[in-house]
């Protein structure tokens, strides 16, 4: 479940920022040196006009040497204001951009950490958009104007007012008046930007959901000759955001009028009453130009804070979102690290032990109120090959992910060498496993990478000789570019049957005790299909082999086959014993 209220910003943030507050303080601080030259420049050309030009005491020579003493300090002010905001941009930038990748890769972990069961629910647009779109983006502009914009603008703020009450309080008191006036139309402003700039993140998050489930969906497409179908229907979401978009554009800017009127009155009005003042009671021109010249900063940098308030609810709004998926618990979570147990150990114990390798004891599981195993139980053994054989929806590729741990039994237990797959290390656990999915995923790189990704550490032999067992090399060589040969997202240059072998050469590389073919020659041609069908059988002479079978023909050399049925196990044998027994097995033997 979500937030219902606001986060509170900064407490959240904190553990992210805290390796930079010294920085950040330093920067901080220099951000308010900076708003004091800002705010003492107006005050210069005061001098330079009333105690130099005007000056009854100075000589022409004595007024130009004290002309050109001012704009010389004017000078070194700007020189200064520059230099020590150079050095403070670096600061905070390399500040917030380390928070920032903190915060993004706390987020990526907790993604990583998260079973199946949670993908299957949200969104990767909607992950997409919390690493790299508006909530992060919200989040780094907030920041920036906090310890960059902030500091200097308060301080320019404050020691503008204090100077020039110092000048004429009656002409202070007049712009705290519209200053006043300002702020009060600027915080019924607010809260009507605030909803409709909500309506827009929450379409631009359906959007991205909408964008990434397209792209990924683009094969089907493709195939059934629908782009014209999902052309509109994309461009129905462009226009909705289209529409808010410009609503929100267009709200925040009509608000932003209404201030910038009050100031626009005021200054009229504070100008005539200057002009008045330097006419009858003797205010001088530099007075006047100092005072106006520092009531157009005063403005600015007040419109400049009232906008704070609107990004602050930006922030909150886009840090809640990320906070609400990082506050989802994994249906799979680990013990302590000094709980967890790991698979080498047990692996030694189980075999001295003659333990199974793999046992289902008593399992249940379904997805959701989809049941589909009950009380089921079965075992491995060691070194040995075993198929599981049965129609679509029969529970195959379920078993492996239970194995795997991908999700966790409601019942029962899962065993591997004799311990409960929840007591496991998980990398342990899954390292030990080399699998080749029924739909293999292909990253966007070259052939040898995505082999590699596997066991990152593993020598050129040793991805060679992975390539040489499941057959790459047929159509790697025949590449421009041989296993340097880019292929694109989700192998979308490569046919089903050498993206299949590029998945068994990973599951090669990875030196596992256990392997895993789910329907891995479903895509291949005879001539492949043999050549993998071989690989497979000379690993099932020192490894654990589970194959879910969709060709029977690649199981004819196994040692036990299984056949699943509404989740049970109806019938198990070798297969000659299940091919000369009438049931389900030669019932599929016979389609």
């Amino acid at each position: 479940m979500g937030r219902n209220n606001k986060v509170k910003f900064w407490r959240e943030m904190y553990p992210y920022i805290k390796k930079y507050r010294k920085k950040l303080i330093f920067s901080a601080f220099g951000s308010i040196i900076v708003g004091i030259f800002v705010a003492l420049q107006p005050f210069i050309i005061k001098y330079i006009v009333d105690d130099g030009i005007s000056n009854p005491n100075f000589n022409s020579k004595q007024k130009v040497i004290f002309i050109g003493l001012m704009c010389l300090i004017y000078l070194i002010f700007g020189g200064c204001r520059i230099l020590i905001w150079k050095i403070t941009f670096k600061g905070i930038m390399t500040s917030m951009q380390g928070a920032l990748f903190n915060l993004r890769s706390r987020f990526f972990s907790h993604l990583q950490d998260m079973s199946m069961q949670f993908y299957s629910t949200v969104s990767v647009g909607e992950l997409f958009n919390c690493i790299i779109g508006s909530p992060i983006n919200s989040i780094e502009q907030y920041m920036f104007q906090m310890f960059q914009s902030v500091p200097y603008q308060a301080v320019s703020l404050v020691v503008s007012v204090i100077a020039l009450l110092s000048f004429d309080w009656f002409l202070t008191v007049m712009l705290l008046i519209t200053v006043m006036f300002m702020v009060i139309v600027n915080n019924i402003s607010y809260k009507k930007i605030e909803k409709i700039y909500g309506e827009y993140l929450k379409t631009e998050s359906e959007t991205s959901k909408h964008l990434n489930n397209t792209l990924h969906g683009m094969d089907t497409v493709k195939i059934h000759a629908v782009e014209k179908t999902v052309f509109h229907n994309f461009r129905a979401f462009l226009k909705t955001l289209y529409e808010k978009g410009i609503v929100s554009a267009m709200a925040q800017t009509n608000e932003s009028f209404k201030p910038e009127i009050i100031e626009y009155i005021g200054v009229t009005v504070i100008t005539m009453v200057g002009g008045v003042f330097c006419v009858y009671r003797g205010l001088s021109v530099g007075t006047l130009y100092a005072f106006l010249t520092s009531i157009y900063n005063i403005f600015y940098t007040l419109l400049q804070l009232m906008e704070i308030r609107l990004q602050k609810s930006r922030a909150e709004s886009g840090l809640k979102k990320i906070l609400d998926i990082m506050e989802k618990k994994t249906t799979t979570p680990e013990k302590n690290a000094d709980e967890q147990k790991f698979i080498e150990t047990e692996k030694e114990k189980a075999e001295k032990n003659n333990m199974p390798c793999i046992e289902f004891n008593n399992v249940s599981f379904g997805y959701n109120d989809n049941k589909i195993f009950s009380h089921f139980s079965c075992s491995v053994r060691h070194n040995e090959s075993v198929a599981l054989v049965g129609l679509s929806g029969s529970g195959k590729s379920t078993l492996t992910k239970l194995i795997l741990r991908l999700y966790d039994v409601s019942e029962g237990k899962v065993l591997v060498y004799g311990t409960d797959v929840k007591d496991y290390n998980m990398n342990s656990l899954r390292t030990s496993f080399g699998v080749v999915p029924q739909k293999p995923f292909i990253f966007y790189g070259s052939v040898w990478d995505n082999i590699k990704i596997a066991r990152p550490e593993a020598s050129d032999d040793e991805i060679i000789k992975a390539m040489e067992i499941a057959n790459v090399n047929e159509f790697v060589n025949a590449m421009e570019q041989g296993r340097d040969t880019i292929i694109g997202d989700g192998g979308a240059s490569l046919s089903g049957g050498q993206t299949q072998r590029i998945a068994i050469a990973r599951a090669v590389l990875g030196n596992p005790d256990i392997l895993i073919f789910d329907e891995a020659t479903s895509s291949l041609d005879n001539i492949s299909e043999k050549q993998i069908q071989k690989a497979m059988e000379n690993l099932m002479k020192d490894h654990t082999i589970i194959i879910i079978a969709h060709r029977l023909s690649t199981i004819k050399n196994v040692d036990r086959i299984l056949v699943l049925k509404d989740g049970a196990i109806t019938e198990e044998g070798t297969y000659t014993e299940l091919q000369n027994k009438e049931g389900v097995f030669s019932e599929f033997l016979n389609i």
